[in-house]
């Protein structure tokens, strides 16, 4: 072994190699993080910079009727626009039925996103599938020529009634564009 310190010049400069490499990784590290930072306070400041717009709401009063002025058993009311097939739903409790003489239920009110168009309907909470009913232009508990929903536009802030009886009426797909057949 040679005594003139070139092994610990080789050393020592792959020591000193070694921590300015790990100098650069350190530097690479921060200005990754900083980086890094930058973008995500960028990102952070656009979603803060912008406001999530708050949906403007129209209010629909919604009576049910099977044919004797109310309903009598408990459905459910759908209110669903038209083209891009948002649905809206609300509980429509039972009213009496049977002996007893009392009004049936009171109409309930349905908040939907304005502005917009949209068709009514309501199924039977007992039998989905099998009660079915559309709001249409016919009287209830009258035959209907054309079982054609109607549609009505709602403005933000607008107060809107609307009559559910056509047992007849096609019901659309929830959820999905209206399909069956409607009407303004």
């Amino acid at each position: 072994m040679r005594c003139d310190g070139s092994r610990l010049r080789r050393q020592s400069g792959w020591i000193a190699a070694t921590e300015r490499g790990r100098g650069r990784v350190a530097v690479r590290s921060a200005f990754r993080r900083a980086a890094a930072g930058v973008v995500l306070a960028g990102f952070l400041g656009a979603c803060a910079g912008t406001p999530s717009p708050v949906p403007q709401l129209a209010t629909v009063t919604v009576t049910f009727d099977m044919g004797g002025g109310g309903a009598g058993f408990a459905a459910t009311i759908y209110a669903q626009e038209v083209s891009t097939g948002k649905t809206f739903k609300s509980f429509y409790p039972a009213g009496s039925h049977g002996l007893v003489v009392l009004p049936t239920s009171a109409p309930v009110s349905i908040n939907v996103e304005a502005p917009g168009t949209y068709v009514f309907y309501a199924t039977l909470i007992e039998a989905p599938d099998d009660y079915q009913y559309g709001a249409t232009n016919c009287r209830p508990a009258e035959p209907c020529p054309a079982s054609i929903l109607r549609a009505i536009d709602v403005q933000p802030g607008g107060a809107y009634s609307v009559t559910i009886a056509d047992r007849a009426a096609p019901i659309p797909t929830q959820n999905s564009p209206v399909e069956v057949p409607w009407e303004r």
